[in-house]
């Protein structure tokens, strides 16, 4: 046997065949499984993004959010020459700089809409459901690309099977139908528009990379600085990850780790780096006065609520890390019904823990529960790509696997936690999984039938329960919703929950007041059908505005469905529950403000607070408070009980006689001395 190169002996050589080697019906297989997976996973996402409840089908539908035209009057600020907007124009989302407001939001999207902006006034605040939609086949066809690029990088001229096919396209179905994707197009607004392009765009740049690695040539490079350009005018995170894998890929050819040949390519790949760069740089430089990032400082959110007083202000920091590990990669988080729609997200947003305030939070679904067949597969690329003995180009991979993992771990040290998010962890996990599935089927060469039959089997598991649970959080009612959706949602959870043998009657609790606890989903009647309500989300303690947490499904006198449900239902408890003073809060003075909410099946005829500990000996009655539209307040003379720690509790009388007391809240009264 002749001694072998340089390198080890179980390694390629540098250069790969390339995937057009492989035969014409390896090709054909392949091309034909992504059609049916893109054309099949078209049908659900479509439906989201066009019906969603409505039952119209409308390729321009809204979903009336405030934020939804940012990209239209950024767009219309360009077509005039500039990039400030009008003051005023995106209410407290604008960031000021020079005495003008500007969006944070990049200018990709907006330039998008240029062309149909020009000629009309007409689509204003409605394309983006249509953007969307451009996005999505944008994913849609660069993920394919990208796997078949992969496949070359890693198997060569090997034989493609129909088996080895099929789950190629399974993993294309999880990408664009099975994952967060479909959230975000159940949520027309500029957040999720911005999403869904940074995943399209950081799938065309990760061919380009790929492409680099693969075979570097002028054409390649060029395209690679023009892709990660767009990507970075988009959205900063996946942009910079982007730019570092190509300096990544530059400094891997400068010294000489890709091959002497390749080395000449360092220049321009430096040289490339700085397109986007300079772009973003200066784009930043005009709307904000920074060359990098945001200066939270400067938005009239961070403003007007005071957010300074947030962890001093800082969206980024570990000290969240806790919080988004527990929201994003816990297990178990993830909420499993009896009822349509079976997988959904958990009941409640997501608790900040180590005494650490979040920003924003809201009920999140973990990465690993809904999507488990990228996660999985992805897990096994990122475990498969840094083994040792590896190929050169495919050590090459790992260089792109490390620029994606920094997008998803800047959403790790974030301190909003949203479901939209996870789309942040999307790059990483398609460009892991396709690793990882490819990797899989080379090792799956030569084994057993039944090997060969269980492994493609569980992928389909594992791609139908992510379906299941995508299109499950995406379809959950939504404080935007219209009634009409709610209504068309309702009335098909009561119909394939009865299917399923599990009644939706069984759910519904009845009162004349708002339950003080209910989960997400939650049905109520209220009174005799006056009113039917669904929760959009898990009541959290101490809401006592139940107007921003259920939504109307039905109103007298037209309740068909309030009457179908109400036989069974459950009547509510009498609960109470203090909402004002929050738990170790200090109190001071003769006007401190107590407040409570109490629910019943029947009236709440009135609620008491009672105060004990300190040095008083037996509890005490403060006072009988005042009923609001939303709770029951008091105004307490704090300076009538001595300094010390209290326990401060409400008692409800219903209109029946029986009482429910709430658990106490621990406070402080701290009262200077008379006339200090």
């Amino acid at each position: 046997m002749m001694e072998g190169p340089a390198e080890p002996p179980s390694e390629l050589p540098v250069d790969p065949p390339q995937s057009s080697q492989i035969t014409g019906g390896g090709i054909q297989r392949f091309t034909k499984v992504s059609l049916v997976a893109i054309v099949t996973a078209s049908v659900p996402y479509l439906w989201v993004l066009w019906d969603l409840w409505t039952e119209t089908i409308d390729p321009l539908r809204t979903n009336g959010a405030t934020v939804a035209s940012v990209y239209d009057v950024q767009a219309r600020a360009i077509m005039h020459g500039h990039l400030w907007i009008p003051n005023g124009s995106i209410s407290i989302e604008a960031f000021v700089h020079g005495n003008h407001q500007y969006t944070y939001f990049g200018i990709f999207p907006s330039l998008l809409r240029i062309p149909v902006l020009l000629f009309t006034h007409s689509l204003d605040g409605r394309l983006t459901a249509l953007s969307m939609l451009g996005a999505w086949l944008v994913t849609a066809i660069f993920g394919p690309l990208l796997l078949w690029r992969i496949r070359g990088l890693v198997r060569g001229k090997a034989s493609l099977g129909w088996a080895e096919a099929t789950s190629y396209g399974v993993l294309l179905f999880s990408i664009l139908a099975g994952s967060v994707l479909v959230f975000l197009a159940s949520q027309l607004d500029v957040y999720s528009e911005d999403l869904a392009w940074s995943v399209a765009l950081a799938c065309a740049s990760l061919f380009a990379l790929g492409g680099v690695i693969e075979r570097p040539s002028w054409g390649r490079v060029t395209a690679c600085g023009l892709v990660v350009l767009l990507t970075n005018i988009n959205r900063a995170t996946t942009g910079y990850a982007c730019m570092l894998a190509m300096a990544l890929i530059a400094t891997w050819f400068a010294l000489g780790r890709a091959g002497r040949e390749r080395q000449r390519w360092a220049l321009p790949m430096f040289l490339a780096t700085l397109v986007p760069l300079v772009a973003g740089c200066a784009i930043d430089l005009a709307k904000l006065g920074i060359p990098f990032g945001v200066s939270a400082s400067a938005q009239l959110t961070y403003q007007a609520f005071g957010l300074s007083r947030v962890n001093g202000g800082k969206y980024f920091g570990l000290r969240y890390l806790p919080s988004t590990i527990q929201a994003y990669l816990t297990p178990s988080n993830i909420r499993v019904t009896p009822v349509f729609p079976y997988l959904t997200l958990p009941d409640n947003p997501n608790h900040p823990i180590a005494h650490t305030a979040l920003f924003t939070r809201a009920p999140t679904a973990s990465v690993l529960p809904s999507m488990p067949l990228l996660f999985a597969t992805g897990l096994w690329g990122l475990i498969t790509a840094f083994a040792p003995r590896r190929r050169t180009v495919v050590r090459g991979l790992r260089i792109l696997l490390i620029a994606m993992v920094a997008t998803a771990g800047t959403v790790m040290i974030f301190g909003w936690v949203l479901e939209r998010f996870v789309a942040d962890f999307m790059p990483l996990l398609v460009l892991a999984s396709i690793i990882g599935m490819v990797d899989i089927w080379s090792r799956l060469d030569g084994r057993t039938r039944v090997l060969r039959v269980l492994v493609p089997a569980t992928i389909g598991l594992l791609a139908l329960f992510g379906f299941v649970a995508n299109i499950g959080i995406a379809i959950t009612p939504d404080k935007n919703w219209t009634q009409a959706q709610v209504d068309h949602y309702v009335s098909a959870e009561r119909a394939l929950s009865d299917v399923t043998g599990h009644p939706l009657s069984r759910e519904v609790v009845r009162g004349a007041h708002f339950p003080l606890r209910a989960p997400m989903g939650q049905l109520f009647v209220m009174g005799n059908c006056d009113k039917l309500y669904i929760a959009d989300q898990a009541l959290p303690n101490g809401l006592y505005i139940p107007s921003s947490i259920w939504l109307p499904v039905e109103r007298a006198p037209h309740t068909p469905l309030c009457r179908s449900l109400i036989a069974t239902a459950t009547t509510a408890p009498l609960t109470a529950n203090i909402v004002l003073p929050a738990g170790g809060k200090t109190v001071s003075g003769s006007t401190v403000e107590l407040a409570a909410f109490a629910s019943s099946g029947g009236a709440v005829s009135s609620v008491s607070f009672v105060l004990t500990g300190g040095s008083l000996g037996a509890p005490i009655t403060l006072g009988r408070g005042t009923m609001f539209p939303y709770g029951w307040g008091y105004v307490w003379n704090s300076r009538s009980v001595p300094n010390g720690k209290y326990v401060l509790t409400s008692v409800a009388t219903d209109s029946t006689g029986h009482t429910a007391t709430s658990p106490g809240v621990t406070i402080t009264v701290h009262n200077l001395a008379s006339g200090g």
